[in-house]
């Protein structure tokens, strides 16, 4: 994990990440694994936390989803409270559904990560299954939004849609290309790292499909602009960047492959060991406990 982090804030900071870089991306799961417990077993003080959504950004959503001719599509990246965003938009009265990725025989952990996304009260769309393209297309076809994590491509199995973001070529799902070219409307959007003080929301205006005679070249085109907003959010809030598991075909090992070999082999000799970064996150740990919000 901790390896997976170093490389991951090294490539989003355009630099190589200090352990304090890496406890800060570590830190941030952690608030994330917290709102996953609060959610499921007090969600009313997951949700009292201060949380500044903008209504002119609901409002956007609202009138996108009024207009889309097939509900509309939230994309947003690995940073911040994506569950806590999703549980206020689903208490706003938004028909949401949320795409998470989990394994075909889930772990006791992914469980219990499954019990705080479902407590959201979105619907959970497990990716990469024979029910996923119908569980999405049902939501979106019932006038619904979808929130997807559109920042990496966990698949091996399909090929994504190549975009350039971090310097680099990375993989991105090709889905939002597909249902923005049906007529359904796809918005960025983010949450802030969570902090003591509470955290904050956005959402962008949909992004345009391009009228192009080539699907490939429209998809590709469409899908640039989608990462050059999501990379935009990362590179605003590296700190608050969580992604941390392994994923199929990483994108940002293959671009440290390419570009920064040094980070591979530097991100044992550079950083301190296990023990320091377990006690640096017990650290946040206790610092959240102690203002009450953990």
């Amino acid at each position: 994990m901790r390896d997976d982090m170093f490389l991951r804030q090294s490539i989003v900071r355009g630099r190589t990440a200090t352990h304090d870089d890496v406890i800060e991306g570590m830190a941030a799961w952690v608030t994330v694994l917290f709102d996953l417990d609060n959610l499921q077993h007090d969600r009313l003080r997951a949700l009292d936390l201060a949380a500044m959504l903008p209504d002119d950004a609901v409002d956007r959503l609202v009138r996108a989803v009024s207009t889309s001719r097939n509900g509309c599509i939230l994309a947003v990246p690995h940073i911040g409270s994506i569950e806590l965003f999703a549980a206020h938009l689903r208490d706003r009265g938004l028909n949401l559904g949320f795409v998470y990725t989990i394994g075909s025989r889930p772990t006791p952990v992914e469980r219990w990560i499954y019990r705080g996304r479902s407590a959201t009260r979105a619907t959970p769309i497990a990716f990469g299954r024979r029910s996923t393209g119908a569980e999405i297309a049902k939501i979106l076809g019932n006038n619904g939004v979808v929130l997807m994590v559109v920042d990496v491509y966990p698949s091996d199995r399909f090929r994504g849609i190549h975009v350039k973001t971090f310097g680099d070529e990375f993989n991105y799902p090709p889905g939002p290309a597909r249902y923005a070219r049906s007529g359904t409307l796809v918005l960025p959007g983010f949450a802030s790292r969570r902090q003591a003080s509470g955290f904050s929301m956005n959402i962008l205006d949909p992004i345009d499909y391009p009228g192009s005679p080539s699907v490939r070249i429209a998809a590709c085109d469409f899908t640039q602009r989608l990462a050059a907003h999501i990379g935009g959010f990362v590179a605003e809030q590296p700190a608050a960047y969580w992604l941390w598991h392994p994923i199929p075909n990483d994108p940002f090992l293959a671009a440290a492959k390419r570009r920064w070999p040094h980070l591979l082999p530097s991100s044992i000799a550079t950083l301190a060991d296990d023990e320091a970064v377990a006690l640096a996150v017990d650290a946040a740990h206790a610092t959240y406990v102690a203002a009450g919000v953990a």
